[in-house]
């Protein structure tokens, strides 16, 4: 199975990185074609992430978000390797994190999302998401799904990803975590998990 995710990884860092060149203005088409809808999910807490490399922006998005009230947060690894999400504001400075990743300095408190906009490599119509391998969202999923059981906003997972990252199908392993949408530049892709 890793052979497989290894092989795909590659392919779509390619295909990935053609689409942003193609589309710098992705992320705010994505936010736009969200906004159009006119539905807004009943969550608190908005989980987002600062891009790295070619990933689509979901900044334009979050800011949409922020301004109708919803609390921001984004992820943070911590020593351990641990990924929580910290609270966080668009116009908060950022601290520099393992892999290049921009996060919230020490100090931003740990809060509980019930909506994370998760970034990926590659997604397929049933909800598997291909990340970069290093397990992070999926054990957090993980953690945040065993916590929120009491929660009144069951936890969402939506990837953000071009509309083109789209494959047939992900493969998957048992600790692999599943989206329940993606947002996409063409607007929401809705998920079938019936397999």
């Amino acid at each position: 199975m890793s052979d497989a995710k290894a092989a795909l990884r590659r392919e779509m860092k390619g295909r990935r990185a053609a689409l942003a060149a193609a589309s710098p203005d992705a992320g705010e088409r994505l936010a736009e074609a969200f906004v159009a809808r006119g539905v807004w999910p009943r969550a608190a807490v908005v989980a987002g992430f600062h891009p790295i490399r070619d990933e689509i922006d979901p900044r334009p998005l979050m800011r949409h978000f922020q301004a109708r009230g919803y609390t921001l947060s984004l992820p943070r690894i911590d020593v351990e390797g641990r990924m929580r999400f910290c609270a966080y504001s668009l116009d908060a400075p950022l601290v520099a994190g393992p892999f290049g990743i921009q996060q919230p300095g020490p100090d931003a408190p740990e809060v509980f999302p019930d909506l994370i906009l998760a970034p990926l490599l590659a997604f397929d119509h049933e909800g598997r998401r291909l990340g970069y391998g290093g397990g992070f969202y999926d054990r957090a999923l993980d953690y945040l799904r065993s916590v929120n059981q009491s929660n009144e906003n069951p936890l969402q997972v939506w990837g953000v990803a071009f509309s083109a990252q789209a494959v047939t199908r992900v493969p998957t392993e048992p600790h692999d975590q599943r989206l329940d949408a993606v947002l996409t530049e063409l607007g929401v892709i809705a998920i079938r998990k019936n397999t």
